[in-house]
């Protein structure tokens, strides 16, 4: 299974871009060191973490939602939200989702009539 990774001169853009090609009805908010959630995806992923000498990070579809969100703010000192979208409404990641694996979490989204990402919003990538 192919990974993600989450390097510090990749715009948010691109790794959005690269996240919804994986998982089609997720998308990443990054919040910057502050918590304020980030409003473009114009910058590069290093001017948004609060670790600014954090390397990288990757995720394959077999990890738990709770578990990526946990290891990318160890990791980076910043937030980070797994986002849908249903009828127009933004959600984001609750308890109950954070056992099921980012490829279950994926397909719950689909199942349950949420967006594909990309084709809702191709604007923002």
């Amino acid at each position: 299974m192919a990974e993600i990774t989450f390097t510090g001169n990749k715009k948010l853009k691109s790794i959005n871009s690269e996240w919804c090609n994986k998982f089609p009805y997720l998308y990443l908010r990054f919040f910057n060191e502050d918590g304020k959630a980030q409003g473009s995806w114009d910058v590069n992923h290093s001017t948004v973490r609060g670790k600014k000498d954090a390397s990288e990070l990757a995720t394959t579809g077999n990890m738990n939602v709770g578990t990526f969100e946990s290891r990318y703010e160890n990791a980076f000192g910043s937030k980070i939200e797994i986002m849908r979208e249903k009828n127009g409404k933004l959600y984001r990641s609750l308890d109950d989702t954070n056992n099921l694996t980012l490829t279950a979490y994926n397909n719950w989204a689909k199942d349950n009539g949420c967006s594909e990402i990309k084709s809702e919003h191709p604007e923002w990538f």
